[in-house]
């Protein structure tokens, strides 16, 4: 931060510009602190003319605890301590300004940090009961609404608030016992219902695991059964379709059967049409020869001599004998001698 040494003032008639900063910084002409400051390094300074003040901007820690802890009354009446650590640091551009009109770094905690804590907690804090601090989540929501009623307060006057941490809220002994009891009895109690929770869970995996046992069994009975099913049904096809091939392979016998025996039929009755019909011209061609010799008597005679004379060469009999057998052996023989005598 830059303070020039030399320059007009308030003495020279002219009041500082109030719409720079309130009046706490001046232009570069004027006497009074600057608005710009330097950054790190080597600067070359005329310490007749300006003087520089060195102001920390990094982030800084103000712990209220001990002797400094922030004690408020609930709304019950009791007394509550609050200990805690609010983490923050200045704004470079606000520096000038902020030095200027409140001072140094103890001067901020004191007159900007404690009093905004402690008025936020005393008014707040009277808006809950003791035990509000103690259990449940209102001690976080206590230090998110501290935090940021501090973040609003704190960026009016150039100052970026990092970090509010409340470490611990310090009860009054006369009820502490008794909130604490009542705390275990809670714990407890929540310990035996993540106990009955365990056991019924236990008891709920062991009744899917039978369940799952059971749909197990059940699956493989039906698959069972459903190959059993498809097995006789195979069985049943197979057999069927045996059944049909040899009931078709007994048709073609059959049919083949009969066929032969039409065949066979139709060619006896050729045969037997054959046959008959040789027949008949046989007894044809002999009834007509019977019909030529006059009677079937001169036929056979006829067909006997043509069959036995060309073989006779002698015949022995007696004289007065003149047929043998039907044959007219007198005229066979006189028809012999004649035929010596020639």
């Amino acid at each position: 931060m830059v303070t020039n040494l030399t320059g007009k003032d308030i003495f020279f008639g002219t009041a500082n510009d109030l719409s720079l900063l309130k009046g706490f910084v001046v232009e570069p002409s004027r006497k009074g602190v600057l608005q710009d400051v330097l950054k790190e390094g080597t600067h070359r300074i005329n310490p007749f003319i300006q003087s520089v003040s060195i102001v920390n901007i990094q982030s800084q820690r103000y712990e209220f605890s001990g002797d400094d802890a922030i004690v408020f009354i609930t709304l019950d009446g009791f007394n509550i301590s609050l200990e805690g650590t609010v983490e923050f640091n200045i704004l470079r551009g606000a520096a000038p300004c902020l030095s200027h009109e409140v001072g140094d770094m103890e001067d901020i905690m004191k007159k900007l940090i404690l009093p905004s804590v402690s008025g936020f907690a005393r008014i707040e804090g009277s808006k809950k009961s003791a035990t509000e601090f103690i259990v449940g989540e209102s001690r976080q929501i206590f230090q998110n609404q501290l935090e940021e009623f501090l973040r609003q307060i704190c960026q009016v006057w150039g100052i970026s608030i990092n970090s509010v941490l409340i470490r611990d809220i310090i009860p009054p002994q006369e009820i502490a016992e008794i909130i604490r009891n009542r705390e275990l009895a809670q714990q407890e109690a929540k310990k035996f219902m993540q106990q009955i929770e365990q056991a019924k869970s236990a008891t709920e995996l062991e009744r899917q695991k039978m369940l799952a046992l059971q749909n197990r069994a059940k699956v493989g009975a039906e698959t069972e059964k459903i190959t059993t099913e498809i097995k006789a049904k195979q069985e049943q096809l197979e057999r069927l379709i045996a059944a049909r091939t040899e009931q078709e392979i007994a048709d073609v016998g059959y049919h083949t059967a009969v066929a032969e025996v039409k065949s066979k039929l139709a060619l006896a009755e050729a045969e037997r049409k054959v046959i008959a019909e040789e027949n008949n011209s046989q007894a044809e061609i002999l009834r007509r020869n019977v019909a030529a010799f006059g009677s079937g008597e001169l036929y056979v005679k006829a067909m006997l001599y043509r069959k036995i004379a060309p073989r006779i060469e002698s015949i022995m009999a007696n004289q007065g004998t003149e047929q043998l057998f039907g044959l007219p052996l007198r005229k066979i023989s006189e028809d012999a001698n004649r035929g010596i005598q020639k």
